[in-house]
């Protein structure tokens, strides 16, 4: 028998085979090497313009202040504030004239230090308008030492921004301090104690409501847990700080209708502070 000879099989060489897919195009390196080469000062270009644009451009340059919420003294005393720190340097380089840079809280700070506002708002409008919202304290009584009156708050504030007017003496009742020494300490905020203050305030809502007793004004002085009230036409009255306010004022109008009678604006004074042991000069018999 003739055997045949088979051929043998071979073995591909895949490598020597260009199998290079003609859809896909291979890397170049010198291409990303350029490629990467401009995108670094393109984006230091970048970069650059948009720090000049948003921090030194005109487009963002201040040019309008809007005070709120002010009514005792012109607004521009308060925008005065706002354009010289407005010329002040930020980071060196730069004005804080561009409303990005504009520090809003050392503004709010000027402002309270300058003004003894209850608070400062200030507001971004873009591209350039600054709004300053201003909360004043509210009137609730007027203070005096010696011949100078101011305008207080109910937290113990005096505002000095407005003089005292003269019709106000009869809308706002007069807290008079009688002492060697001042009360008016830091931040024009008068140094009584919140007790005092708080009944004070009681005190006289409360006789709003006695026609029969119209006050004059409160007295504070060195004596201790006293409050005194000088009547219209009337005695001064001892009230302690210690005790209900309405119980003494019960106690005034007891003493008043039957034993002082039509006695009362030849009475010195009336000391209720010791409950129902209650001192009167001259005593009316």
């Amino acid at each position: 028998m003739f055997r045949r000879n088979l051929p043998k099989k071979i073995k591909k060489d895949y490598q020597r085979k260009n199998l290079r897919n003609p859809f896909f195009h291979s890397r170049t390196e010198g291409k990303s090497w350029l490629s990467w080469k401009w995108l670094v000062p393109v984006g230091i270009l970048l970069l650059i313009f948009l720090s000049w644009f948003f921090w030194a451009a005109p487009f963002w340059r201040l040019q309008q202040v809007k005070i709120e919420g002010l009514s005792r003294i012109p607004g521009g005393d308060l925008e005065k504030i706002i354009w010289q720190q407005a010329e002040a340097k930020r980071w060196l380089f730069f004005k804080q004239s561009n409303i990005f840079l504009f520090a809003a809280a050392e503004a709010d700070q000027a402002i309270l230090t300058a003004y003894n506002f209850a608070g400062v708002e200030i507001k971004k409008v873009w591209p350039h308008t600054l709004t300053v919202k201003i909360n004043e304290r509210p009137y609730a009584f007027i203070f005096q030492e010696g011949n100078d009156r101011f305008y207080a708050s109910a937290d113990a504030y005096l505002i000095k921004e407005a003089p005292v007017q003269e019709a106000d003496l009869k809308k706002y009742f007069i807290l008079e301090n009688k002492g060697a020494t001042t009360l008016v300490g830091a931040k024009n905020k008068i140094d009584i104690g919140e007790a005092y203050l708080q009944f004070i305030l009681e005190l006289n809502n409360r006789l709003l409501s006695y026609s029969e007793l119209p006050v004059e004004k409160f007295i504070i002085d060195q004596e201790f847990n006293t409050i005194k009230a000088k009547f219209l036409n009337g005695p001064v009255v001892y009230f302690s700080v210690k005790d209900s306010a309405q119980k003494q004022i019960g106690l005034l109008l007891l003493v008043k209708k039957e034993k002082i009678k039509d006695n009362f604006s030849k009475t010195n004074y009336i000391d209720l502070r010791y409950g129902d042991k209650i001192f009167i000069n001259p005593d009316f018999k």
